[in-house]
């Protein structure tokens, strides 16, 4: 991963959920060299999933975790015979990266104020 220099970017209050920065982090997971990158790991019956890699507005770098599944989780409440579940997870991101951006609210310590969605393929999933 080759990082672009970090964008010293106000903290966005406008417009923190728009589709473009999911867009934009879309493009950024994809290529030979992808700068935002969405790993899951499953071990003792967790599975998580590991962000890493460039904020998708300001290019700050940015990290983090979320739990897919816990350990002696069986399946989803309701009718077995539904049919076989979306191998696609949606995870919420938030920018947290440790860079000033002016603007930023009262007890607000990290991010330049976005949150972006990006999708995991689980192959915990039967």
């Amino acid at each position: 991963m080759t990082p672009r220099a970090h964008q010293d970017l106000k903290y966005e209050l406008d417009e923190p959920l728009a589709y473009r920065w999911t867009k934009t982090a879309f493009t950024m997971c994809v290529g030979d060299d992808p700068e935002l990158r969405a790993v899951v790991e499953s071990s003792g019956g967790i599975t998580r999933a590991v962000i890493s890699g460039a904020c998708p507005r300001c290019l700050g770098d940015i990290s983090g975790e979320e739990i897919l599944t816990a350990a002696g989780e069986s399946g989803v409440l309701g009718d077995d015979t539904a049919g076989t579940p979306d191998p696609y997870t949606r995870i919420n991101v938030t920018c947290n990266c440790e860079f000033a951006h002016e603007n930023r609210p009262t007890g607000v310590t990290t991010g330049c104020g976005i949150t972006f969605t990006i999708e995991v393929l689980r192959d915990d999933i039967a």
